[in-house]
């Protein structure tokens, strides 16, 4: 049985200060788009973009009247939540209600883009929905102009080779709370059980929710620390074309880094509240 959601369209990371974030995953190897502030003024991000999906780095402005904002202003960097695909907003807030999940109506929201001297909107149409990822803000995401989302190609252009996500893991002393809500979200046949959590492949990235065992195991322990609290979005597995390469870089941006069990595991600390692996695909 397959359920509404199909596919990640990006992940959404926390900064509370968006300049030092970008410089930061700037020195990672990554290639940020230009700083863009949303409708309304109250909130402002850059992305690091893919083919297919992306990460948002976002963070409140200051101003006020909003509750994503606020929302941000409280917490601490890291990983906040994950944006799914909706092809069509309609269409994939219908299918949300049919499986039983209380669906709000699709809502407009744009931002600002300078694009070879003249000002562009960027539109998004989502669609929130209750009883998700428990330490997880989800949510679907339409894009009205597609054409403008990644409208450089050098944008998708990242000096470490990364090609896109991989995987995203989810910590939780809990796992199987999960699995009601991945079961609603993305059916029953394809969530998978795992030797420390729970797992499912959306559209070729899987999103895993993992035990602090088991991410220690994978990622090592020193890698935890600095980790947003849980459960939450604990790691992005980020493929790139030569993990030697994407090292080398590293090196020179003298950030920290331990071989991992599958590729290069840059620890929470030293990537504002999330664990960033480098893998060969």
């Amino acid at each position: 049985m397959t359920g509404p959601l199909c596919a990640i369209d990006h992940v959404m990371l926390a900064a509370g200060d968006l300049d030092a974030a970008q410089k930061l995953w700037r020195a990672l190897g990554f290639t940020p788009t230009p700083r863009a502030v949303h409708g309304g003024g109250a909130t402002a991000n850059h992305c690091l973009m893919f083919r297919d999906t992306y990460i948002e780095l976002i963070a409140p402005t200051g101003a006020s009247g909003s509750p994503l904002a606020e929302g941000l202003a409280a917490r601490g960097p890291g990983g906040m939540g994950i944006a799914f695909t909706a092809p069509d907003a309609d269409a994939t807030a219908a299918a949300l209600r049919d499986a039983g999940i209380a669906t709000q109506d699709p809502v407009a929201l744009s931002r600002p883009l300078e694009l070879d001297g003249r000002t562009e909107t960027v539109s998004f149409r989502n669609v929130m929905f209750e009883g998700g990822l428990p330490g997880v803000f989800a949510f679907a995401c339409h894009h009205a102009t597609p054409q403008l989302t990644r409208a450089r190609a050098e944008w998708q252009l990242h000096a470490n080779g990364a090609t896109g996500l991989s995987e995203v893991v989810i910590g939780a002393a809990h796992p199987a709370d999960f699995r009601p809500a991945l079961e609603r979200l993305f059916g029953i046949d394809h969530v998978a059980d795992g030797p420390h959590g729970l797992s499912v492949v959306l559209d070729g990235v899987a999103l895993a929710v993992t035990s602090p065992v088991g991410l220690a195991q994978r990622f090592g322990t020193k890698a935890l620390d600095g980790l947003s609290p849980l459960p939450g979005i604990a790691a992005l597995s980020i493929v790139v074309n030569e993990a030697d390469a994407a090292g080398a870089m590293l090196d020179m941006a003298r950030i920290p880094y331990a071989d991992g069990h599958h590729g290069l595991v840059v620890g929470a600390k030293d990537a504002g509240g999330v664990i960033v692996e480098l893998v060969e695909d």
